[in-house]
Formats: C-alpha cells, sequence, structure tokens
C-alpha cells in the first residue's frame, strides 16, 4: 500500500489562530487541566462584568452606567435631601437662625397693658391662651386684628389677654411658662403686643425648643425688648409666681382648652371667626344699648374679668384706671 506523507496532528483550539503580528508564536495549553482552568477565569470574567454593569470583553455595547447599585445610591441621596428639606419646613426660622416680622402693630392709644379698647367700652371680650397653642396664634394673628378694628377702634370692645402655661412638660425650662413668662417681662417693658404679636409668629411646634431662653430672648429683642433686662426678669420670683396665678385662675374656671373665650358670660372654646365673635359681640351691644343702666355699668355685660371673678388678675400690667370689670387685672 502507497504510503502517504505524514501530516501534522492538529487539535481544536489551534484551528484557524492566526499568528500575532509581532511574528511570535502563541503560547497553547500544555495541559488539559491548564485549559479548564483558562475557561472557568473566562467564565469568572464574564460574570463579574455582567454584576457590575458592563459588557463583557468581546462584545459590543459599552457600559451602563445606570445599575442596581447606583439606583440605590441615588434613592438613598434622594431620600436624605427629602428629610433636609421637610425638617427644614417644619423648623421653620430655628433651623435657619432667621425670625419671620408679624409686620403688624395696634395703635398704641388703645394699648393698655394686656388690654386693648377703652376701659369704658361697653362689651368686654376675655382670651386665655397658651404661646404654644397653635390655633391662638391664628386667631392672634388672622382674627383679633379684624376685631380691633371694627370694635376697638370705635370703642365699642375691650379686649382682655390672659397668658396661660397648660401645654408645657413642667420644670425650669416648661416652653409654655417661659413664653408666659416673657408676656409679663414685655408688659413691663410696654412692650406686650409687640412681643405677642412675634412669638405666635414664630411658634416652631409645642415642646420642640422653639421657645427657649435663648431663643425667647432674641424674640424679644426683635420685638423691641432690652434683652439683658428681658433674660433677667424670665427668672424673676415675681414673674414666675405671676404665670402661675394666671394658670391657677384659669384651671378654678374649668379652662382646659386654648383658646377660650368669654363674651357677655357666654364661653366659647376653639378657633373663632371674626364672624362669629362679632355676631355675639353685636348681640351684646345691642343688649347694652337697650339697657341705660347696663351701658352705664361695664360690669353688667363683664365675662369672667369682673371683678368678682378671679380670672382678671392675670394681666399682669393692666392699668389701674381700668374700669370696674378690669381692674381686678392691674399688675402687682
Amino acid at each position: 500500500m502507497p504510503r502517504h506523507p505524514a501530516r501534522a496532528r492538529t487539535f481544536p483550539w489551534t484551528r484557524n489562530r492566526r499568528p500575532p503580528l509581532s511574528g511570535k508564536q502563541p503560547t497553547t495549553q500544555s495541559t488539559r487541566r491548564d485549559r479548564r482552568a483558562a475557561e472557568r477565569q473566562d467564565r469568572f470574567n464574564s460574570a463579574r462584568d455582567e454584576r457590575r454593569g458592563r459588557t463583557p470583553a468581546g462584545k459590543s455595547g459599552g457600559s451602563s452606567f445606570i445599575n442596581t447599585r447606583n439606583m440605590t445610591i441615588i434613592a438613598v441621596i434622594v431620600g436624605v435631601l427629602i428629610v433636609v428639606v421637610v425638617g427644614i419646613g417644619q423648623l421653620g426660622g430655628k433651623a435657619s437662625g432667621k425670625l419671620k416680622d408679624p409686620g403688624m402693630a395696634y395703635p398704641a392709644a388703645l394699648l393698655d397693658g394686656s388690654n386693648i379698647g377703652k376701659a369704658d367700652a361697653p362689651v368686654t371680650m376675655d382670651v386665655w391662651e397658651d404661646y404654644q397653642c397653635p390655633v391662638c396664634a391664628r386667631y392672634d394673628l388672622t382674627v383679633e386684628p379684624v376685631l380691633v378694628s371694627q370694635y376697638a377702634k370705635p370703642g365699642s370692645l375691650r379686649i382682655v389677654h390672659h397668658d396661660l402655661a397648660m401645654l408645657g412638660r413642667g420644670g425650669p425650662d416648661d416652653e409654655s411658662k417661659l413664653a408666659a413668662s416673657g408676656a409679663y417681662c414685655a408688659n413691663l417693658q410696654g412692650k406686650y403686643w409687640d412681643y405677642a404679636h412675634w412669638v405666635y409668629n414664630n411658634q416652631d411646634g409645642e415642646n420642640a425648643g422653639g421657645f427657649t431662653r435663648d431663643r425667647l430672648t432674641a424674640i424679644a429683642t426683635a420685638a423691641g425688648l432690652e434683652p439683658v433686662a428681658f433674660r433677667a426678669c424670665l427668672g424673676d420670683a415675681a414673674t414666675i409666681a405671676a404665670v402661675a396665678d394666671t394658670t391657677s385662675k384659669g384651671t378654678a374656671l374649668g379652662i382646659n382648652s386654648t383658646p377660650t373665650f368669654y363674651i357677655g358670660g357666654q364661653q366659647l372654646v376653639g378657633f373663632k371667626t371674626a364672624a362669629e365673635l362679632g355676631a355675639l359681640i353685636e348681640a351684646e351691644l345691642a343688649k347694652a344699648s337697650a339697657s341705660p343702666a347696663a351701658s352705664a355699668s361695664p360690669a353688667a355685660s363683664a365675662s369672667p374679668a369682673t371683678s368678682a371673678s378671679p380670672a382678671t388678675s392675670s394681666s399682669p400690667a393692666t392699668s389701674s384706671a381700668a374700669s370696674p370689670a378690669t381692674s381686678a387685672s392691674t399688675a402687682p
């Protein structure tokens, strides 16, 4: 039989391989173990590239920026930003360090300590509030200015404020007590109404650190008070006693919610619009005009602010020239 010339034996992994441009021959795996190790390494590299969001080497497609890991990081960042924005919105001026000017002031001729309106006005409205009460702030900043314009300025209404300390947590740093003490101190400096409006316009939630001594001093300073005297007054025994006395009298009247109003002996609890309060004021004015005796005696139409009731003594700096209905609120 004719013998064929011997052919070089080739292996599958060496077929169709082109020689490198450098002219060097490629190195081949010498054993099956080496080949299997190389295949495992290739599979590992491909899986790793897929986990990283990149197309494995040798395939088109480039790299992908948005993958599970990056989306998780972005979600966390967005969540943190939302928390920060919401927190700043809730903390208001306390977080930013800025105080908001209420931008309002009553005519000085109408002011009489913590009262507003003529002492001989035919109708008296008593207002019991806590400076941490958000509904009280809404009333003071939006409703009361309307009543002052419509009834106090013409001489028909006298408004008497009583500052309670009911919403605090107790102790020397009770925020309701400190805020009410600040009102007493502001009254001594002739700045009660400026202070009240600034405090209500810069509430930061109940018992959330919005009415610390430092922040109340800053608010008082913005309202035009002398800060050193104000700060000293906050801790004065007479101030603390006055706030405690007002709160005790409110409790004795059965007041357990703020704001609470008294008009002509009638109690109203919670937020009331200017129209609702105005209707009661009009009714009392009609009674006063129909009865000369009642018109001549403010005590006849007074609410718990009359001298027979201890309620009015809570206004620490009410003028001694007040009518019989409010003379009990004269400062000690």
